[in-house]
C-alpha cells in the first residue's frame, strides 16, 4: 500500500509539473540532483523493490515497508526526500533527459541480471 502511495505522489508531482510548467520547461531546482546521482539512486530503489518483492510473502524476513525502503536509500545517498522529489519532477518535465537516465538504470540492472545468470549456470559433465 505504501508503494502505491509513493507512486501516486510521484505521478501527482509529475503531472503537476506539466500543468504548471512554463514554455521553457519546469524551472531547474537550486539543489538539482545530478544525472549520475539520479541513476545511482534509482538503481538502488529498483534493487530494493525487487528484494522487497522477493521476500514479501516469506515468513523469514521482517515486513519491509516501501516508505522505509525509499527513505533508507535516500539516507544512504545523503539525499533529502524533498530534493529528490523536486529533481524527479524536473527531469520528468524533460523527457529526453529522463529517458537517458532511465536507460542507464536499465542497462545497469541488465548487467547485474546477466552476471547473476552466469553464476547460476551449471556445467554438468556426463560420467565416464
Amino acid at each position: 500500500m505504501q508503494r502505491i502511495t509513493f507512486y501516486f505522489f510521484v505521478l501527482l508531482l509529475t503531472f503537476g509539473s506539466f500543468a504548471c510548467k512554463e514554455k521553457k520547461g519546469y524551472p531547474k531546482p537550486d539543489n538539482l540532483v545530478s544525472e549520475e546521482k539520479m541513476v545511482d539512486i534509482l538503481y538502488d530503489i529498483h534493487l530494493g523493490e525487487a528484494y522487497s518483492e522477493k521476500f514479501r510473502y516469506s515468513g523469514d524476513t521482517t515486513k519491509l515497508e516501501s516508505k522505509d525502503l525509499y527513505f533508507s536509500i535516500l539516507e544512504e545517498h545523503g539525499m533529502q526526500d524533498s530534493i529528490f522529489a523536486e529533481s524527479v519532477v524536473y527531469y520528468s518535465s524533460m523527457p529526453k533527459i529522463y529517458a537517458r537516465i532511465y536507460q542507464q538504470v536499465i542497462d545497469r540492472l541488465k548487467m547485474l541480471q546477466e552476471e547473476s545468470n552466469k553464476k547460476e549456470e551449471v556445467n554438468i559433465q556426463p560420467e565416464k
